[in-house]
Formats: structure tokens, C-alpha cells, sequence
């Protein structure tokens, strides 16, 4: 796919990147804009900002501190009417950007073709057509098809949601307000297969960009296995998803890494796999097996919330899973082929709950069988509306940990993960669930 760079005739550098996910305008490197290939802003930075566009219009602004730590980051979310004149904004840069390529003192500094420039132009008359009016025509239909999307892990916020489940089967965490507006429900697979009718046409071109398949809502794994095998099945029979052991898939045989490489040949527009939440205390009827069944359909990844390793904790919490249950999910899901991401809640149980949850969390953690395809998230406590943590602690007169001292819990969990082997260990990062706008 070609990449154009453009003098305008005022002496701006206009450079215009074009691949088949996505198009990028960039200007004078200064400024960014990220376009899906049905021509909807995505993405931007502008005047040392971050900007996320989600598919309902919301912006949100993200601006790292002057210094390092959680204290000077900048998360906030627009007003309506900022993120309405935000793209309003964005859209009357690219018609100026367009009227300057038409200028006849544009001319092209790259070397490339007149085919390049001109699918460059073809690219910006996309976003062109995806007017404001458009966004919110869009904004319109992925109502119909979305129940709200509040949450996904970091590593999964360019995924294609398909929603197997509306809401949450337990919906009792202190800490989580995301669910109390929607009754848990399970579609049918009538219902499942068209709603993944709905979403691809919803997403035309813009599928492209998206790198893997979440199933949705909170806990979709509580599906019953004979109720969630032809729900898997069903996403398999629309999308390209590479088989778990592809050397094994050909009729010669061939290394792993040459046998991939030849499938995403034959597949350029395909998912690297299916990932989705799930929750100790209601997928005990699920052992290894249940796991091999679904990896060979396609999932890669689940996440569980342990929280923490403390028990008393967890039941302040209303987390009615045991570090014991985790740990049996956790050898299940790995002896099944899948691989796992442990989600750890820093600041839970404010400062009387702050010693034990960092010494029975960093326990548990060494217990687990992680390697280096598992992942560990340090997610900080964020009380919702319609969360009650931040009542529970003042019921309790329990003093909320300050962002420093939430930096230190974390601080002296790194310290006290203990991994056999560096080159095998998982990665540990943080989960800030401020930062996500689907």
C-alpha cells in the first residue's frame, strides 16, 4: 500500500499512508489522523494530545504527565458538544487537505507513482464521505446492535466485540457498576448469528482494522459447553481464524512459524483469535477438556479477575471466587491449551485490606502456572456510579489508598512476583479502565 507525501504549495508536508486496515494523514508532524477503511476517524494527535474516537462518538482526550507516575496522566472523556466539534474540527481539516492536493503548487515529494497519489486521494474522498451527519447515523445503528461495551483489556481494544451475552451473570461487585442497567442473557444461535450479520455490516471495509475477536459481555464462558460450542462454530463459519496447530493442516509437513505465514497468505483479512472474560466461581463445571474444545475453535486468551489473593478481601468485595478456585481455573485453561491474563484490583480495601492483599496477592500469583504467553493486569480501583466500594469503605471507616500508595502496591507486587524462568516469565503491565472507548 503506498505511502504519499505531498508539498503543498504553502510549504506544508502533507503525508498520506494508505494500507489496507486503515489510512493516516499526517501534517508537518504535528499532527495525526487515523481513518478505518470505510473512512471513520479512529484515531488523532493533535498539539501533543491523544485522542480515541468510539463508535458512539464519545472522545476521549489521554495526555501523559510531565513527570513519570499515574498522578500526572491526564484521562478525560469530551462533552458531547467538545466531541461534536471535535470531529466537526477534524472533518474541516481533511476538506482543506483535499483543496490543497486539487492547488496545482502540490506537487508530490515521494517517490511514487501517479496510481499511488491518486489511491491517496481516493482515500481522503472515504473520510470525505463520512461526514459528521454520517458518524451519527453510524452512531444510530451501533445502538441497535450494541448493548453498552464498557470494558475490554487493553490488549484487546482494537477487537471485533460480538456480544454472546448481554450484561453480567452474578452483577454483584463492589467494585463494578458496569452491568446494572441490563438483565444477564444468553442469545440463542439464531440470535448470535445475526447479530454477527448486523456487526459486519455495520463495520463494511472497517473490519480490517480490527485484530481479533472478543466474545462479550462479562462472563460469556458461563455458557453451558453444549450451548457455547455452536456459538464458536458460528464465528468460525463467518470469520478466518488460524487453526491452532497449522503445520498440521497442510498436506506437507512444515515448521509452525512457515505454516502460519502460509495460512495468513491464503487468509490476508483474518483474526488471530477469540478472547473473552471469565470468572472462577461460575465456570467450575469447565475442566481442560472443555478448554481444548474451544481452543481448537479458536480462543486464545481468557481473563480473570482475581482481584486479590486475600480472602477476607475478596469477601468485602462481594467477589464470592476463592484464590483457590482461580488457581484450579487457571491449571484447567492452561492444561486446555489456552492461555491466561490475571487482572489484579490495586487499591481494593483501602489501607486496613493494603498489606495483606499485597502479601496473599503476590502468593497466589507464584503459585500459578504463567509463562510467557500469560499476562498479569494491575487494574486501580475506579469507583463507578453504581459501584459501592467507596460506601463500603466509608461505612467501614476505611481510608481510600491515594494514587501513591496505589503506585506502591503495585511497586511491591513486581518486587515480590517471583518467575523460574526470565525468558518464560508473563508480561505485567498496567490496565487503567479510564482509557478505553470502543
Amino acid at each position: 500500500m503506498p505511502i504519499v507525501e505531498f508539498e503543498t504549495a504553502t510549504g506544508s508536508r502533507l503525508l498520506i499512508n494508505v494500507r489496507r486496515e486503515a489510512t493516516s494523514i499526517f501534517v508537518d508532524q504535528k499532527l495525526t489522523l487515523n481513518y478505518d477503511r470505510e473512512g471513520r476517524l479512529y484515531s488523532a494527535w493533535i498539539d501533543g494530545r491523544n485522542y480515541r474516537r468510539g463508535l458512539d462518538n464519545r472522545v476521549l482526550e489521554k495526555q501523559e504527565g510531565p513527570h513519570a507516575g499515574l498522578s500526572y496522566r491526564v484521562r478525560r472523556e469530551l462533552s458531547p458538544d467538545q466531541a461534536r466539534q471535535f470531529l466537526a474540527d477534524a472533518y474541516a481539516r481533511v476538506v482543506n487537505y483535499r483543496a490543497a492536493l486539487n492547488d496545482p503548487g502540490t506537487h508530490v515529494v515521494s517517490e511514487s507513482s501517479a496510481g499511488d497519489a491518486q489511491t491517496a486521494r481516493d482515500a481522503l474522498e472515504r473520510v470525505l464521505a463520512c461526514d459528521v451527519a454520517q458518524l451519527e447515523r453510524d452512531r444510530a445503528t451501533f445502538h441497535i446492535i450494541y448493548k453498552p461495551i464498557n470494558i475490554l483489556p487493553p490488549d484487546q481494544y482494537l477487537a471485533l466485540v460480538l456480544q454472546a451475552t448481554e450484561g453480567c451473570s452474578y452483577n454483584q461487585c463492589a467494585f463494578c457498576g458496569f452491568y446494572r442497567d441490563r438483565k444477564f442473557h444468553v442469545k440463542s444461535v439464531g440470535e448470535f448469528q445475526k447479530h454477527i450479520r448486523d456487526v459486519r455490516a455495520f463495520f463494511g471495509g472497517g473490519i480490517c482494522l480490527r485484530k481479533s475477536i472478543f466474545l462479550a459481555d462479562a462472563n460469556a464462558l458461563i455458557i453451558p459447553q453444549a450451548q457455547l460450542l455452536p456459538l464458536f462454530d458460528a464465528i468460525n463459519a463467518e470469520f478466518a481464524i488460524p487453526p491452532l496447530h497449522p503445520e498440521r493442516s497442510g498436506a506437507q509437513s512444515k515448521g509452525a512459524g512457515d505454516a502460519l505465514k502460509e495460512w495468513k497468505a491464503q487468509h490476508p483479512i483474518h483474526f488471530d483469535g477469540i478472547y473473552s472474560f471469565i470468572d472462577a466461581f461460575s465456570t467450575r463445571r469447565k475442566r481442560a477438556r472443555d478448554f481444548a474444545e474451544l481452543a481448537a475453535r479458536g480462543l486464545r486468551r481468557v481473563y480473570i479477575g482475581l482481584e486479590s489473593g486475600d480472602t477476607e478481601l475478596l469477601t468485602f468485595l462481594g467477589k464470592p471466587s476463592s484464590p483457590e478456585d482461580v488457581a484450579r481455573l487457571v491449571a484447567d485453561v492452561k492444561a486446555g491449551g489456552v492461555a491466561v491474563a490475571i487482572v489484579i484490583l490495586v487499591g481494593a480495601g483501602g489501607d486496613k485490606y493494603a498489606a495483606q492483599h499485597v502479601r496473599h496477592t503476590v502468593a497466589v500469583v507464584n503459585a500459578l502456572p504463567l509463562d510467557q504467553n500469560d499476562l498479569i493486569y494491575f487494574s486501580e480501583l475506579v469507583d463507578y456510579p453504581r459501584a459501592e466500594h467507596s460506601a463500603l469503605l466509608h461505612d467501614a471507616n476505611i481510608r481510600p489508598l491515594t494514587i501513591g500508595e496505589i503506585e506502591h502496591q503495585m511497586t511491591l507486587m513486581r518486587a515480590g512476583f517471583q518467575f523460574h524462568d526470565f525468558d518464560r516469565a508473563p508480561k505485567v503491565s498496567y490496565y487503567d479502565i479510564r482509557e478505553f472507548i470502543y
